[in-house]
């Protein structure tokens, strides 16, 4: 089954922080100084929250900028906890608002089987949770999977440009290096899905295994062609590598979506309307280079959230 592959060894620290009254900037935030006072909506104060990792901590952070600006009374409850935290904390009513990622709903909540279209994804666990009192507002075209790299030489040299593109070669005998994790070669839902699903057979001799991590210096060392990788990584940017167009939906999609107590979105029916306007500017490549911003060029996630959100005139 798949998981979120970032910090889930933090949950148990994560857990008793929760204890504790929770981790990050967890205050109160008043609205913005200076917002216009006919601006200021009335209702409940909306905690906001996210699970810890730079990407999702991001997604918090845009969405807590963005609705202090339209003048919803917000709390800030950032970075506190993966999906084993997190999500009794929406249910209970202790926070009110975080992004989740429909696979994981999906796949984690539901214990459901791999899904690979985004709608039917989308459908699946929003129907499901509606039951637990929980909204999943409209994703974002942001997909946070598996997907696969090729180091732009090598795209270059072959007209890479799909998945397809890439196995067409494999069948003509074309040695090409793969670079895999152990565990995603002997998983069901992993290479031999993967074969099955494009209609081939990796060739042993052409699979590089290596720890989690190091696909991306087997590249950069030139031992390795292409690479299974995350699609929002930021070293897909800085290598300068190529994501290949995964033609025929080997990987179960992982969109990220705004999920809100229901109790939330009835006192207040313009959130889903305004919550779209963020989601739908929030594509892969889009949270790739904020990503990148954070981790590689050390922004704080404040700065990279504020710039982001006022390029796209979310934010005066």
């Amino acid at each position: 089954m798949y998981m979120k592959k970032r910090s889930l060894f933090l949950v148990a620290v994560l857990s008793l922080t929760l204890a504790l009254g929770g981790v990050f900037g967890c205050g109160s935030k008043e609205p913005a100084a200076g917002s216009a006072p006919d601006k200021a909506k009335e209702g409940p104060a909306i905690k906001i929250s996210s699970k810890t990792f730079t990407e999702a901590a991001l997604l918090g952070t845009m969405t807590l900028q963005y609705m202090e600006e339209l003048g919803y009374p917000v709390e800030n409850k950032m970075g506190l906890g993966e999906l084993a935290v997190i999500r009794p904390a929406l249910t209970s009513g202790q926070i009110d608002l975080y992004w989740e990622y429909t696979g994981t709903g999906v796949l984690n909540l539901m214990e459901h089987e791999p899904v690979f279209d985004a709608d039917e994804s989308y459908k699946l666990i929003k129907d499901w949770d509606a039951k637990n009192g929980i909204a999943w507002l409209d994703y974002a075209p942001l997909n946070d999977t598996y997907g696969i790299v090729v180091r732009s030489d090598i795209a270059e040299k072959y007209n890479l440009k799909t998945t397809s593109d890439y196995v067409a070669l494999v069948k003509k005998g074309e040695g090409l290096k793969f670079v895999g994790f152990p565990e995603w070669e002997g998983r069901a839902d992993g290479l031999p899905a993967f074969e099955k699903v494009y209609d081939f057979k990796m060739p042993k001799n052409d699979y590089v295994n290596v720890a989690m991590g190091l696909n991306y210096e087997t590249l950069a060392n030139k031992k390795g062609d292409l690479a299974l990788a995350f699609t929002t990584e930021p070293r897909i940017v800085t290598d300068k590598l190529v994501m290949l167009e995964d033609d025929k939906k080997a990987f179960p999609v992982y969109n990220a979506a705004p999920v809100v107590r229901q109790e939330i979105v009835d006192a207040y029916p313009t959130l889903a309307e305004d919550l779209k306007k963020l989601s739908s500017v929030l594509d892969t490549k889009t949270i790739t280079e904020l990503n990148m911003q954070v981790d590689v060029e050390k922004k704080s996630i404040e700065e990279v959230s504020t710039t982001f959100l006022k390029s796209k005139q979310l934010l005066k």
